[in-house]
């Protein structure tokens, strides 16, 4: 586990969700000590940093709270293992948060990439402009069975941020003959790491290579701009990603909080 990347890929995740703020009511607020992002819709709600001294925690867990009660009835809340105190975890459970086991987060370095012959008559594409945004978008909506209308917010997004060789949020789309998009996915360039978000593929076309050619020519733009390593986290695609050379850094911890849930007090004490 190298702390490094973790912090690295976390600002990176931040990043990510700040492409949203200020849309559709959606807030994001970074501090010194927290992160969050409140959307009451996809992309969801998360504390995705959490940076407490251990002789406030209480009183700081609870000023946090307090503020989300008054934007939200649930967030979900990650704890990475660079999160502080070290028994923050503890103190969550102590005050009635479920918890589960959340995605892994996988790193590979980019001082080798992964070699393979694409699948016939593949090609890989940036979007440039605003009618190849929206075929992403319509591809990457049919790549994770959902409707357009439900992935709005990440085409209002993206459009907003814009496209270009300056832009920090780059997506691309895999074709195939007819022009077909099978395949795309978001690389997210911040943090002096590169960050693979949202990567689908049509139903109808997986295991046939497409993804693995995106993945491929992904990791190979992230190299030519200068980036020595490449980031992503997933909920259950792990051997997958390993194939194509990335190792898993951390699994997250994730808690569940509820504006309807009794808290205990005094729990630091408790036997």
């Amino acid at each position: 586990m190298n702390p490094a990347l973790i912090d690295a890929l976390r600002q990176n995740y931040i990043a990510y969700f700040r492409l949203f703020d200020g849309q559709h009511g959606i807030r994001v607020h970074v501090d010194d000590a927290t992160a969050w992002i409140i959307a009451n819709r996809p992309p969801g709600n998360h504390i995705l940093r959490t940076n407490f001294d251990a002789a406030r925690v209480e009183e700081r867990i609870d000023a946090l709270l307090q503020t989300l009660r008054r934007k939200t009835n649930g967030i979900r809340w990650l704890l990475f293992p660079t999160d502080h105190p070290p028994d923050l975890a503890h103190r969550l459970i102590q005050r009635g948060l479920q918890t589960d086991r959340g995605d892994f987060w996988m790193f590979r370095s980019l001082n080798r990439l992964p070699t393979a012959q694409p699948p016939h008559a593949c090609r890989i594409e940036p979007v440039t402009d605003m009618p190849g945004l929206r075929a992403w978008w319509s591809a990457s909506a049919r790549g994770f069975s959902m409707t357009q209308r439900a992935t709005q917010i990440w085409y209002d997004a993206y459009r907003r941020h814009g496209f270009g060789p300056h832009a920090r949020a780059l997506h691309y789309v895999g074709r195939v003959e007819q022009g077909e998009i099978v395949t795309s996915a978001t690389l997210l360039l911040a943090s002096d790491i590169a960050a693979i978000y949202d990567l689908s593929t049509l139903p109808t076309c997986r295991r046939m290579g497409y993804a693995s050619a995106l993945m491929r020519a992904l990791l190979a733009e992230a190299r030519r701009r200068g980036y020595a390593h490449a980031g992503l986290q997933t909920a259950d695609a792990v051997p997958f990603y390993q194939r194509l050379g990335f190792e898993i850094g951390f699994q997250e911890r994730e808690y569940f909080w509820t504006a309807d849930q009794v808290e205990p007090k005094d729990q630091t004490n408790a036997c």
